[in-house]
Order: C-alpha cells, then sequence, then structure tokens
C-alpha cells in the first residue's frame, strides 16, 4: 500500500501540476531550477540524498519514451501525450518493483507472507523526484501554502472540537469505538480516523457547525 501511494501521488501530483499550468517539466533542464527543487526534495522526502543522485534518477526518467520535450499546452494531443506519459511512469515503476521481487525471490506464484516485496534505490529516487516537482512548484506555491496553513488550521480545530464534544459528535459508526476506548490516545485515535474519513467540504461544514454549537456539559450522575 505504502508504495501504491508513493507511486500514484507522485505521479498524478505531477500530472495535476502541469494541467493546472504550475509545472512546465522543461524547466527541468536548468541547473539552478534542479537543485531548488532537489532541496524541497530533501526537506520533505529524503534528508541525505544528493543532487548527483537525483540527477541521475531524473535521467533515467526522461528516457521513459513519452518524456515531453515541450510545454504543456491544453491541446488535444498534449493532453493525450501527458496521459501516455502518466501510464509509462506508473508502469515503470511497477515493473522495475516487479523485476527486483523476482529475482530476489525466484520466479513463482506468492501468496501472502511468502516473500517481502523488493523496492529498488533507484525507483524509491525516481518516485522522491517526481514527488519533489509537484512539492516544489504546487504545494510551497504562495498561493498554496495559504490554502494549506487554512486546512490544517482547520483540521487541527476540528480534532480538538470532536475530541470536546466527546462521541455524540461523531459519525454513528464510530461512536462505539470511542466509548469503548481506555485511554486518551485511544480516544484520539477515533477522532483521528473520523476526521481522515471526511472530503475537504465534509471537513469544513463539520468545522463550520462544531464552531457555532454552544457546548452542551455532560449530564451530571
Amino acid at each position: 500500500m505504502d508504495l501504491a501511494d508513493d507511486v500514484a501521488y507522485s505521479v498524478h501530483d505531477l500530472e495535476d501540476g502541469i494541467v493546472a499550468g504550475k509545472v512546465e517539466l522543461p524547466w527541468l533542464d536548468d541547473g539552478s531550477a534542479r537543485a531548488e527543487v532537489w532541496d524541497t526534495v530533501r526537506d520533505w522526502y529524503l534528508p541525505e540524498v544528493d543532487d548527483a543522485a537525483l540527477d541521475e534518477a531524473l535521467g533515467t526518467l526522461r528516457r521513459v519514451g513519452s518524456w515531453p520535450s515541450t510545454p504543456y499546452d491544453g491541446s488535444r494531443r498534449a493532453m493525450a501525450a501527458l496521459k501516455d506519459l502518466t501510464s509509462d511512469l506508473i508502469g515503470s515503476f511497477c515493473m522495475q518493483v516487479r523485476e527486483a521481487t523476482r529475482a530476489e525471490h525466484g520466479d513463482r506464484p506468492f501468496v501472502r507472507y511468502t516473500a517481502d516485496l523488493v523496492v529498488p534505490h533507484q525507483t524509491l529516487l525516481g518516485i522522491a523526484a517526481l514527488k519533489g516537482v509537484a512539492a516544489h512548484y504546487v504545494m510551497r506555491a504562495e498561493d498554496r501554502v495559504a490554502v494549506l496553513e487554512h486546512q490544517r488550521e482547520v483540521v487541527t480545530e476540528l480534532v480538538g472540537l470532536l475530541q470536546e464534544r466527546g462521541p455524540s459528535a461523531l459519525m454513528p459508526a464510530l461512536r462505539t469505538d470511542f466509548e469503548a476506548a481506555d485511554s486518551d490516545a485511544a480516544r484520539l485515535r477515533v477522532v483521528v480516523d473520523q476526521v481522515a474519513s471526511l472530503t475537504d467540504a465534509s471537513a469544513n461544514a463539520w468545522h463550520a457547525r462544531l464552531s457555532r454549537t454552544p457546548r452542551v456539559p455532560p449530564t451530571p450522575r
């Protein structure tokens, strides 16, 4: 699951950034631009990796046949080419892992717990390079930073409000879990599960509703 998330997010966050006009892959031709992106990779993902290793990983990605050489212009041809790129990158990452796992454990049917997934270091670097591009040009963009900060405040406040309100504020499926929890940490985990299940719109709606609803003190026993 961790690998699937990394592959999906690294590729599709990059794709979304390109479509939104926030990322142009030809920018990475410039060494100083790459250095800034690699700094983001170190800040967010791989603190010990150096520029040379990331340059090499990017070079491997660029050898994918569908890697574009011109800026994305939103045309149908460009859209199709971008879809080819996302498909090729996902396929490349998955094939690298498949081949490494077969090399380690043999070419045989695998069932649960009979083998560990083998993820080559170069694959991890390639994924980190793509994630770094999206993080640097999209998540760290000035307009996006303000949005992320607001979202962080909403989520933090929502967790606090749910902890304060208790099980009555949770979805029915999680109320029993909250009531059965035997520690503050266990109750917090239920609250976090509740918040994690919400979409952005739902989280904002819950936050707004709970913020304006007076807390009802518990009835004394």
